[in-house]
């Protein structure tokens, strides 16, 4: 998971730099905002996770999961609000960024082999 988070801030950097080269400063500025704005919360989530009990009952793990979602997009929204009202930022450069930051999300189970595939971990 933490590989993962890695590569969204990784993905959010390069963004940001293109942006410092092309737009300039202010441009640059709102990509890095965006970009935190999708990895602090899913590092806030993965750390929840990582400290959970794994002898939990199902019942229990599942209530885990649904409670650090809800403070995940709560905490989403708050640095959406921080991030336009008191920082400033370009609006659109930072949902942008936002989406392209959580799109790594969605590609990076497309590059995994999580061993299901034949030939993959589990196959021959």
């Amino acid at each position: 998971m933490m590989q993962l988070i890695a590569g969204q801030l990784v993905f959010a950097l390069a963004i940001a730099a293109t942006l410092r080269f092309t737009l300039g400063g202010t441009a640059a500025y709102a990509a890095l905002v965006g970009g935190l704005v999708g990895v602090v919360p899913n590092f806030y989530l993965a750390l929840r996770m990582a400290r959970s009990d794994g002898n939990a009952a199902a019942d229990m793990a599942l209530r885990t999961i649904y409670v650090g979602e809800l403070i995940k997009i709560a905490f989403t929204v708050a640095m959406f609000i921080i991030a336009i009202v008191l920082l400033d930022a370009n609006f659109l450069i930072v949902v942008l960024t936002y989406i392209a930051t959580v799109a790594v999300n969605w590609f990076a189970f497309l590059l995994v082999d999580f061993g299901e595939r034949p030939g993959g971990a589990t196959g021959q």
